[in-house]
């Protein structure tokens, strides 16, 4: 799929909202319909076509609720700056060994010792919809950053 000059600029003003955060809280609904919320950390960047990656276990209750639901809430909050993100997307789980190579980190071995080789491992996608962000330059006026065509309804 190829980059549309209309989602940079969004893509661009997410990564500077998400800048010096590490850890998110991922929203996800069960079956019955209630929320529930963990927190994870964001070890790589944005990518170009609006997607946060998180590693995971493939066994992890979360991914049985987002096999069911794939919408997804993932919070993010810099209290010290005055700046809070709500991003809005679907998830889905991924086992692709070349990408587990291509989003590692040095550091993850704190939740997976033995690297990309741990039993069950996984990456959870993130395709960004829409974020809802409040920061103190915008006197907490809420604001929203759409990543979703015109026409398109969440």
């Amino acid at each position: 799929m190829t980059q549309s000059v209309e989602t940079k600029p969004q893509i661009q003003e997410l990564r500077k909202l998400l800048a010096g955060i590490e850890c998110g809280m991922l929203t996800t609904i069960d079956d019955h319909g209630s929320l529930h919320s963990r927190p994870m950390s964001i070890w790589n960047e944005i990518d170009h076509n609006g997607t946060l990656w998180f590693f995971t276990l493939a066994n992890s209750h979360k991914v049985v609720e987002i096999e069911h639901h794939q919408q997804v809430n993932v919070s993010f909050s810099a209290p010290n700056q005055q700046r809070y993100v709500s991003i809005l997307g679907s998830a889905q789980l991924i086992r692709d060994h070349d990408k587990l190579e291509e989003k590692w980190q040095p550091g993850l071995e704190i939740w997976f010792p033995q690297g990309i080789d741990e039993p069950d491992i996984a990456l959870l996608k993130v395709k960004v919809n829409k974020v809802d962000y409040w920061e103190s330059s915008s006197s907490f006026s809420p604001q929203t950053i759409s990543f979703l065509p015109l026409n398109s309804h969440l």
